[in-house]
């Protein structure tokens, strides 16, 4: 299944909803079949080196990667528009701004929908951050899982002997060997994981321009969010939906 990306001819539709039809459904807006088979490969070369939790998370991430969201259509002064959204807060009557591109006979494809008066965002699934965002936040996810995966072992190790067993110069050198071949292995994890979100990336940076918003590279509707909840205190805010102001 191809992801949907958009091109540079989406604009932005301004309008109030009408005849909305909104329902909940699964999809994978991440992998496609032959990105599938890569993740599952890999998977395979992790179990191999003996990294089995890495090699069991990653055949699940291969067997299944579908996720709910808001399949969308709704009409905009006229214009019929629909599309896949992460949530859709937003109801008949609602005046919005929409980011969509025209396929065509007055049709349109939704990537954003922001309602005017309370700035609430619904967004296309994982286009949430601009690049550098995205590229901070996949380096600081690599730092914590490969300290993480380099202290188990020392805490097995010294468990049952004491600290002295780390002194032999035979075990600091299995440990380090050991640390610098998982530190290249999950780096190469790492590196491919975050590719794989960069269309999502890039649909963000074209949602983010379309909207006449500055410096896109570095918004974080994640982060906006949280600066701007208000009253707002359902879970869902600031990881489905979202507000920036």
């Amino acid at each position: 299944m191809k992801k949907q990306e958009p091109n540079n001819s989406v604009v932005l539709l301004r309008g109030a909803i009408s005849g909305l039809n909104r329902s909940r459904r699964s999809h994978d807006f991440v992998l496609t079949e032959v990105q599938h088979q890569q993740v599952g490969l890999t998977a395979i070369a992790a179990s191999a080196m003996g990294m089995g939790a890495t090699g069991i998370g990653l055949i699940g991430m291969a067997g299944n990667a579908d996720e709910e969201a808001d399949w969308i259509e709704f009409e905009l002064d006229g214009k019929q528009v629909k599309g896949w959204l992460w949530m859709m807060p937003m109801r008949n009557g609602d005046p919005v701004e929409v980011v969509a591109e025209p396929t065509g006979n007055n049709h349109y494809v939704a990537y954003a929908v922001k309602r005017d008066g309370d700035d609430l965002l619904a967004v296309y699934p994982h286009a949430t951050a601009g690049r550098k965002v995205h590229y901070r936040k996949s380096i600081k996810t690599w730092m914590w899982c490969s300290t993480l995966a380099c202290l188990i072992p020392i805490l097995f190790i010294v468990m049952p002997v004491g600290l002295e067993s780390l002194l032999n110069p035979v075990m600091q050198r299995g440990l380090l060997i050991g640390f610098a071949i998982w530190a290249v292995f999950s780096a190469v994890i790492g590196f491919r994981v975050a590719r794989k979100f960069m269309g999502f990336v890039r649909i963000a940076e074209l949602i983010f321009q379309t909207f006449g918003w500055p410096d896109v590279e570095n918004i974080d509707l994640r982060q906006t969010s949280k600066e701007n909840r208000r009253e707002n205190k359902m879970s869902n805010f600031g990881n489905l939906y979202f507000r920036y102001k």
